[in-house]
Order: structure tokens, then sequence, then C-alpha cells
């Protein structure tokens, strides 16, 4: 079915180079807005208009139409821009791009991406939104199993109120740092502790007593891997993009933060992202993706579904 081949195909696939037009997508829906009103695709050689999966790959003659408020983004492959779907202009034929507007390098940032992206096809696991536990376990979210970029270490993590937790960071060569009597609330890592020094692996345990001590995991980049993060980075800010919409900038960033192993920087990228746009599906999803790797499964779940129920509803 052509609808499963192309979901998760996501925004990676901007700028593939020496494709075959009529048989590889060119363009992919990365914002969808239902407001009131509905956003509708139908493939070519199709009859049937039917609701769009988030991050819809689309190739030369599919159609998108827009009623009432709902709206949709469309970003084309090669750098060739994005477009508001409405229902001022619908419905919209997707065109094959010419020529090329995007220089090589932002290229082959993207199409890095891509590479990246098409491994991440598999349906998402969608569950029932649930009530949370009045006393929730401790749980690691950030740092966790993570590279990280040069700046303050900030660790995260979930629980209840009433709980006093203590933190403890352990290096090569032993414990560096630990705190206790500490309340639900991100911690820094202090200046005052021994310097965490690129290429370092690192490790930091929570406790709270009634509970396992929990571990986890981080690395700080080395410096020549710095410099290529931040240059790639550099490419995907609005001036190098103009035009684009900020919430498929965040995309752009997020999933080559994700696909870097950068699971840290992702997800805060991302939740800045819905902090900003709470309504924007994609935000959801990606943020799904980024829990799914580290293994917070639950709170993949939920986003799965926050996914799926702001992909469908009207408010």
């Amino acid at each position: 079915m052509r609808v499963s081949n192309r979901f998760l195909v996501a925004i990676g696939l901007l700028l593939l180079q020496g494709v075959a037009w009529a048989a590889e997508p060119v363009a992919v829906l990365t914002e969808l807005r239902m407001g009131q009103g509905e956003v509708q695709v139908k493939f070519a050689g199709e009859a049937d208009w039917m609701a769009p999966q988030l991050l819809l790959a689309l190739q030369p003659g599919d159609q998108l139409r827009a009623a009432g408020d709902g709206q949709a983004i469309v970003m084309f492959i090669g750098g060739h821009g994005a477009q508001t779907v409405s229902s001022a202009n619908s419905p919209l034929t997707i065109q094959a791009p010419t020529g090329e507007t995007s220089a090589e390098n932002l290229r082959g940032v993207l199409a890095s991406v891509m590479q990246f992206l098409l491994g991440q096809r598999k349906a998402a696991t969608y569950q029932a939104l649930t009530v949370r536990k009045t006393h929730q376990p401790p749980v690691i979210l950030s740092p966790r199993e993570s590279r990280l970029l040069p700046g303050p270490v900030t660790f995260e993590w979930a629980g209840s109120d009433r709980l006093r937790y203590s933190i403890r960071v352990l290096g090569p060569q032993g414990l560096l740092w630990e705190q206790g009597d500490l309340p639900r609330q991100r911690c820094n890592y202090p200046e005052t502790a021994p310097a965490l020094r690129a290429g370092g692996r690192y490790s930091w345990e929570l406790a709270a007593r009634g509970y396992p001590v929990q571990r986890t995991q981080f690395e700080l980049l080395p410096s020549a891997e710095v410099e290529r993060i931040h240059a790639a980075l550099a490419l995907l800010e609005p001036g190098m993009l103009p035009g684009y919409p900020q919430n498929t900038m965040v995309l752009l960033r997020a999933g080559l933060l994700f696909q870097e192993g950068l699971y840290h920087e992702a997800r805060r990228e991302v939740l800045a992202g819905i902090a900003a746009a709470p309504e924007e599906p994609t935000l959801h999803l990606l943020l799904g993706r980024v829990n799914e790797r580290v293994g917070l499964k639950e709170l993949a779940a939920e986003a799965f579904a926050e996914a799926r129920l702001r992909s469908t509803r009207h408010p």
C-alpha cells in the first residue's frame, strides 16, 4: 500500500540528488494544523482523498487540500523552499522542482539526515494516555545514554515531589561529585567540581529512599566532532533556509542531533519547539522517537499518542 511506504520518510528526504522524479518523493509534509478544519491528501493515480500521516513523503501529482482553518506545510526537496496549503490555495498539486538552489554542503547535511530517518519507518506504538501515578517512581530523563555538546551538563529526572534525591557523577577514576537532599528539579554539574573533559565518558546515578539506584551514561564529544556538528547546525538556521517555518526548522535541527546520538540536545530542541507550538503533532512524534531510543518507553508511548491526538482532533 502506498501510504505505508510513505510513513515517516521524514524531512531528511530534502535535497536527495540524482533521483528519478517520477519514482521518488519530491516533498515532505512537515507540519499539520487541524484547527477547526481538516487537511486531506490524494495520491497521484488514486481517486480517494484521505487524512495524511505525519511526515508524509509526496510525489509529483499528489495533491493536498485544506478546509476551514486547517493548514499544512510542505517542504520541497532540493532546497526549493516551503509552501503553506490552506483553503485559499487548495488543492495544491505537487510538482517536480527544477534546478538546484542549495549549496553543496547544505545538501550534504540534509542528505545525511535523510539516510538516518529512512531507518525510522517502523510504525509508532500508540497507547491511550493515562493519568500519572500519585507517587511516580524516580526515572532518569536526561542525559540518558547520550552524547553531549560542550556546555553545562544538566541532570533531569521524573519522580514524586515528596521525595528527596541524591546524585553521584562518576568518571574513569571514580567519584567526581555527589549531592544529596535535592528536590525534584533540574540540577547542573557545578563549576567547582572536577572538569568534565571532551571525549570523556561518564556515568551518573540517581537515588531516592525506598527505590533502587538508577545509573546511566553520557559522553562529551571530542573537539573535532563538535566543530563538525556546529558547522552542520549553522546551516540549519533561518538565514540559510529563508522562508522555512519555525516548526520545520526545529524538526530539521532535532533530526540532525538525533542522528548524531545527541539525544539530550535533540530532546531539548523538541521540547522547546513543543513549548512554542504545543499543537504541532510532528514535534510530539519526534519526541516519541527520542524517548523510544533512550529507553523511556512509557514517555514515548505518551508522545506518540499526543501526536495522533493532535493530528486528528478539532479543538
